[in-house]
């Protein structure tokens, strides 16, 4: 395989993405660096711009990126044309579905979600209102689409009123997440068994059915705890102090990739109780580390998920806390999981990315 590095500014009808999202610690910060490095493995035609810099897929990885999401705004909507007039490309990917195409280049769109439009609540109420009118104005001057799911392309035509020839469906993806527990265990005071919800705190994860039905599960497994890893979003201030004050539960705060990936690897399960996802990364990525999952039965989750992970009747306590105790009686075939996972590559990801590139090609 040639080096990322091979490739050169004159590299005939090389795609263009837009990179300025590596700093999002999010989900569209995660996809954007494994479809990067999904590119790189590929040795892909594909170049990144971040700020005001062309650069091929391993230099972005490799870049470090100031300014805070003032400046990511900034920069997404910034027109690139004279940074792109080297390459000639033959299409502009904006991956998380914010920024602007160049003029008369074609242009393709990741959708990662409809959160937005299915529940504007579960957001605060000026990027409620920016999600829905901005989306709607990007996603309508697309070429193509590319969504997570067969669910968000459903809510794609249902909300956005985006046609089916221009929808592609490439599901997301994980590098292995297997790591040594110790890790975790030696940094945060757990020592015995828990369980591990990971994501970012907002109303639409369902946090408060799960500390809910965490307390029908301690009950009866006493010796266990819940850790709670991931970084507060946005929600009522009465549910950070319940996730400080409830017994048994570790609220870890925002972790590093290294540190998540023992967090995970040492849980006897994790739950992901959310109300809504276009995709739902965390049951896959603990899969990787052979760790099983208790999902909810939101469409795209029992979409991906249903034949690997335990999918509860219903979003409330008692069905998740049912699950979540059945999940703990039940013996899982690691191997199996890790298997499972094995088969969302960051360069399959990259591969199908690719293949809707070509569709534009000249």
């Amino acid at each position: 395989m040639k080096s990322s590095n091979s490739h050169t500014p004159d590299c005939p009808s090389a795609a263009v993405i837009y990179a300025d999202s590596l700093s999002n610690r999010g989900g569209t910060g995660v996809y954007l660096k494994r479809l990067l490095e999904g590119f790189d493995q590929c040795d892909a035609s594909v170049f990144a711009i971040i700020g005001r810099e062309l650069m091929t897929p391993a230099q972005a990885l490799s870049c470090k990126i100031f300014g805070g999401s003032i400046r990511k705004v900034i920069n997404e909507n910034s027109i690139r044309s004279s940074l792109t007039a080297s390459i000639s490309p033959s299409i502009v990917h904006l991956p998380a579905f914010s920024g602007r195409a160049l003029k008369s280049v074609p242009c393709a769109v990741t959708l990662h979600d409809l959160a937005f439009c299915r529940n504007p609540s579960w957001f605060p109420p000026l990027r409620s209102v920016y999600y829905r009118l901005h989306f709607r104005k990007v996603a309508g001057k697309a070429d193509v689409i590319i969504v997570d799911s067969e669910s968000t392309a459903e809510g794609a035509r249902k909300y956005l009123g985006i046609e089916d020839k221009r929808i592609r469906k490439v599901y997301l993806s994980t590098d292995s997440f297997k790591a040594d527990p110790d890790v975790f265990r030696n940094a945060f005071p757990v020592q015995g068994k828990y369980i591990v919800f990971a994501g970012t705190i907002e109303p639409r994860k369902n946090i408060p059915a799960l500390l809910d039905s965490w307390q029908i599960v301690n009950r009866i497994h006493t010796d266990l705890r819940l850790v709670i890893a991931g970084r507060w979003g946005w929600g009522p201030a009465a549910l950070r102090r319940r996730l400080a004050d409830t017994e048994g539960v570790l609220l870890s705060g925002p972790l590093s990739e290294n540190m998540l990936k023992s967090c995970i690897s040492g849980a006897e399960l994790l739950v992901y109780p959310s109300l809504y996802e276009g995709f739902g990364l965390p049951p896959l990525e603990a899969a990787s580390a052979g760790v099983p999952s208790v999902v909810t039965p939101a469409s795209a989750l029992k979409e991906i998920y249903s034949g690997i992970s335990i999918v509860s009747e219903g979003f409330d306590p008692d069905s998740i806390s049912e699950s979540i105790l059945h999940s703990l009686e039940s013996k899982h075939d690691s191997e199996a999981l890790i298997d499972f996972a094995a088969g969302f590559s960051n360069e399959r990801m990259a591969r199908e990315v690719l293949k809707v590139y070509e569709e534009f090609r000249i």
